[in-house]
């Protein structure tokens, strides 16, 4: 064999081993990700049935019903919901309800205020009230020190008058609707 011939065999085995060893090797990539993220300072409710109440649609949401069922000034009322009168021309109902009201990164708020208001004029004879106040379509103080983290219980009163529709009482055989929209203020 001559001298270049050998020389050539040489280098094509050396690069042979030299692509056999770096298609042995495994692949690899990298990267990098860069996450952020603003941490905000907030305040979450939520509405939880109470016990010996009426069971709340969605509890532990910041979007739950309470359906009172059919009442009347006379006969049984459904359960979780009390009655009291007729007197005086009228009949209340009511049921217990909790709130709570959750916060994050307010490290200076003690507690909070909570106001509630109707979504809407209620129903022609019939008023809500949460707790002692009475609701209009007006922001109203419901409470000025609850407690964060924890059930906060509130009564939900709902009086009808016993008039007749068209002497001012609420319509009779058709289901009523009122929205109550709570707002919780941090202090």
């Amino acid at each position: 064999m001559t001298k270049l011939l050998k020389i050539r065999m040489l280098a094509a085995l050396l690069c042979t081993f030299v692509a056999s060893a770096a298609l042995a090797q495994n692949p690899t990539a990298t990267g990098t990700i860069n996450a952020t993220l603003i941490n905000s300072s907030g305040l979450a409710i939520a509405f939880d049935s109470a016990s010996g109440g009426v069971s709340l649609g969605a509890s532990g949401s910041s979007a739950a019903t309470l359906n009172f069922g059919t009442i009347s000034a006379y006969g049984t009322v459904p359960a979780g919901v009390t009655r009291t009168g007729p007197s005086g021309g009228s009949f209340t109902v009511s049921t217990p309800f909790n709130i709570k009201v959750t916060m994050g990164g307010l490290n200076n708020s003690p507690n909070y205020t909570l106001t509630a208001q109707l979504a809407a004029a209620a129903p022609t004879g019939l008023t809500y009230k949460v707790d002692a106040v009475t609701l209009t379509t007006g922001s109203q103080t419901v409470q000025t020190n609850g407690t964060y983290g924890s059930d906060v219980p509130h009564t939900l009163y709902l009086q009808a008058l016993t008039a007749s529709p068209s002497g001012g009482g609420p319509a009779v055989g058709s289901q009523l609707t009122g929205t109550i929209n709570f707002v919780a203020t941090s202090n």
